[in-house]
């Protein structure tokens, strides 16, 4: 008995083994697959999230430790992605702009790591076509990349789609100035910051869920834009987003739907780049007819496969 158990805790070791070299080499190809494909393209679509600053040394909001964990403790609510709603920020003012000021402070002591560079390479080389980023961190704002401005033409690569913890916006007015430090610790400290300009309140240019002042924050427009981006696009990648969130997985399908009205589907590749290999997992399962489109995930850390589309 003891003989027949030791035989098949080796076999199952072998083949668990035999798994993980399969698992090993279908990465290895998919990776060699898509860097090919990929050095031919000069249109190139990106979105980001969270996960590729974490080279910077900034939290993610899905991860262990992470902004929705750490709401989660500071706030004794159920769920740390509440706090980022605009059902919160009505009910709790308060405290929903004391952790947004953490954000700033925290982001303010990190610089672009070399993900950032590379988009910004990109841009130089003129094969960027858009940038969208999830990111509120502001980090693409110290390189050399150009800004979109809120107008449909405008010719800015890099789009904060969700704000910049750097910047506060009047309510009011809808003046934007320059987050400071005396801003996030009044904030901390429960206390209200006025606009200079028209003296009603301000508040973090950050996008909170189903935000009452979206329009503000980023336009609806900036939809148009990133559909005629898309049409043109002969390379998306998807990188350092867990697809956790709904607002990024309706952005992944938004662009299926895209890629389908312009019949691309077979020549428009789409990277999905992140070392968490449910990454991929979530946004594909969250879609339909997802055979029908060129997707390859990549599960890897985000710095090696841009230099390498980077260098060609």
């Amino acid at each position: 008995e003891r003989e027949r158990e030791r035989e098949r805790e080796r076999i199952m070791a072998i083949l668990r083994k035999r798994k993980a070299n399969d698992r090993e080499k279908r990465r290895r190809d998919d990776m060699e697959e898509f860097l090919g494909l990929a050095s031919k393209c000069s249109n190139i679509v990106v979105f980001s999230g969270s996960g590729m600053s974490v080279a910077s040394g900034l939290s993610t909001f899905t991860s262990r430790g992470g902004l929705y964990e750490r709401a989660t403790k500071k706030f004794k609510v159920a769920d740390g992605m509440k706090l980022f709603s605009n059902g919160f920020y009505a009910k709790y003012p308060k405290k929903c702009l004391s952790f947004l000021s953490e954000i700033f402070l925290e982001a303010r002591q990190t610089k672009p790591n070399q993900s950032h560079e590379a988009l910004a390479k990109l841009e130089d080389e003129g094969r960027l076509l858009r940038h969208y980023t999830m990111n509120i961190d502001g980090l693409m704002r110290f390189t050399s990349a150009s800004h979109w401005t809120r107008q449909p033409d405008c010719p800015g690569k890099t789009v904060e789609l969700h704000g910049n913890c750097r910047e506060t916006v009047c309510t009011n007015c809808g003046k934007v100035s320059a987050m400071s430090v005396g801003n996030a610790k009044s904030w901390r400290s429960g206390k209200d910051v006025f606009c200079r300009a028209c003296s009603k309140l301000l508040r973090p240019k950050i996008m909170l869920y189903d935000d009452a002042d979206s329009e503000l924050i980023t336009p609806d427009v900036v939809m148009e834009v990133m559909d005629e981006d898309v049409s043109k696009a002969d390379l998306i990648l998807w990188i350092g987003i867990s697809f956790q969130q709904s607002a990024s997985l309706e952005y992944f399908r938004n662009i299926l739907r895209v890629i389908k009205e312009f019949g691309k589907e077979g020549t428009i590749v789409q990277g999905l780049i992140n070392p968490d290999e449910d990454s991929s997992f979530n946004a594909l399962t969250g879609s339909n007819n997802i055979d029908d489109f060129k997707v390859i995930s990549l599960v890897s850390q985000c710095e090696p496969v841009l230099d390498q589309i980077v260098a060609g």
